[in-house]
């Protein structure tokens, strides 16, 4: 007898062992909770025919990521860490007090520790100063402001963390932006305030009231008038972004407050999260183009409202020349994100500027080697290149000599890109030094 339970408990652990796998065969296993990215299925051959000698890594990968009950388990483990260790079972999930949670990437910027260069932060803000530049060509408007991470406006709930006694990104920002003139506004002090707590305990973003918040600052920075935050709200609950990583099938929800009157804009989608959403609206007026990130999932109604037309796009490289004559340019970016502004050149025709600047430049003896790639608009062309290992002074304006005048270029932190007519004389460029920053003339054809 006793053998015969110690062979039974051997099967039953084994059929357990197997529920997993079984599942997943059956069913297909488990689906992607809150931000997961599933592993691929992999294949036994690579695109030209041979063997995939990953295959069995790649196998791993997605049996680990689909394993029947596998989001029940997670949830299991992450509630038996939090309750017993109180320890994270995931390191983009920081526990915090009272329940709170915190999105783990935002802590560089509490703890000032990983700050933008001078250079880059310049770069940043004359992006914005030229796509401003653009907008107000237009006869538009140009607004760009940052959404606060939760560390930044609430950090009494954070575990006790070293901080540097320095500016944050958001703020050097801020200053580099008033320098160069660029219409800003510091939603920080919006937030700040008010004494009502204004984003989940468990989500990484703001609330209902919190996007009503932000869009009243946002038409009153264009000079609109809007009173959605003082408007009635409703109670609602929230499933929270942090908490669902953590515990996938979990059911707990965060309560939240829904604006009331209700929204009567038609939208092309339904989902928030969509790339694009075009809206409009019986009751608005004017254009708006809106450049926004999962922060205007619950900004984007309020200003859609306000507007007779408007486009709202997740992409990061900004295209103005979908802004109608007239309209609103608005770039919305949360505050872990600032170095996307980097990221992706915006797309719009440089701007000419007066020969001049020309005047008494210095040339270095360096030939730069540059690209041209398509994509620019309809009639230009895309000149991308870098300073060959030279680093322009942080504040340097790049400038690029053609045929048809001298143009400013988008820079970065070691190189630029700018959209130039097609028929510009582009030859191989020479480095020269001037009075305001740093001279590029073309001379010959670019080395591609």
């Amino acid at each position: 007898m006793k053998r015969f339970f110690s062979v039974l408990l051997i099967v039953l652990f084994l059929a357990l062992c197997l529920i997993p796998s079984l599942g997943l065969l059956l069913t297909g296993g488990s689906g992607a909770a809150a931000n997961q990215v599933l592993a691929a299925k992999p294949a036994l051959e690579k695109r030209d025919g041979s063997l995939n000698t990953a295959w069995l890594e790649g196998l791993s990968r997605y049996v680990n990521d689909r394993f029947s009950l596998r989001q029940e388990a997670v949830t299991l483990w992450a509630r038996l860490n939090a309750g017993l260790l109180h320890s994270s079972v995931t390191d983009q999930v920081i526990l915090g007090r009272d329940g709170w949670l915190y999105f783990t990437p935002t802590l560089p910027d509490y703890t000032r520790t990983a700050p933008m260069s001078e250079r880059e932060l310049w770069c940043a803000a004359r992006r914005l100063c030229l796509l401003q530049e653009y907008a107000e060509a237009q006869g538009g408007q140009f607004l760009f402001t940052i959404a606060p991470n939760k560390a930044s406006l609430y950090p009494e709930r954070l575990p006790a963390l070293p901080r540097e006694d320095a500016p944050s990104n958001a703020e050097a920002l801020a200053e580099a932006l008033a320098d160069q003139g660029v219409h800003y506004l510091d939603l920080f002090a919006v937030f700040r305030a008010q004494d009502e707590t204004l984003y989940f305990p468990r989500d990484s973003h703001w609330t209902g009231r919190g996007a009503a918040l932000a869009a009243d600052a946002i038409l009153a920075a264009l000079g609109r008038k809007s009173s959605y935050f003082a408007s009635d709200f409703t109670d609602g609950t929230h499933k929270g972004d942090l908490y669902e990583m953590l515990c996938p099938t979990g059911t707990e929800t965060d309560a939240d407050l829904v604006y009331a009157p209700g929204f009567t804009f038609s939208a092309s989608s339904m989902n928030a999260d969509s790339i694009t959403i075009s809206t409009q609206s019986q009751t608005g007026d004017g254009t708006l183009l809106m450049y926004r990130d999962s922060f205007g999932r619950a900004l984007y109604p309020y200003l859609a409202e306000a507007y007779g037309d408007a486009l709202f796009s997740r992409k990061n490289d900004y295209d103005p020349s979908t802004l109608a004559p007239g309209g609103t340019l608005v770039i919305e970016l949360v505050e872990r994100n600032l170095r996307y502004l980097l990221d992706n050149a915006p797309t719009m025709p440089a701007p000419v500027r007066d020969a001049a600047v020309a005047d008494g430049a210095v040339p270095s003896g360096e030939i730069l080697s540059c690209t041209l790639e398509k994509g620019g608009p309809e009639g230009y062309t895309v000149l991308r290149g870098d300073l060959s290992g030279r680093t322009p002074d942080a504040d340097s304006p790049i400038y690029v000599q053609t045929a048809l005048g001298l143009f400013e270029a988008m820079p970065d932190a070691d190189g630029f890109s700018l959209c130039l007519p097609e028929e510009a004389a582009l030859e191989p460029i020479q480095v020269l030094f001037c009075a305001d920053g740093v001279l590029l003339s073309l001379a010959g054809s670019p080395q591609n």
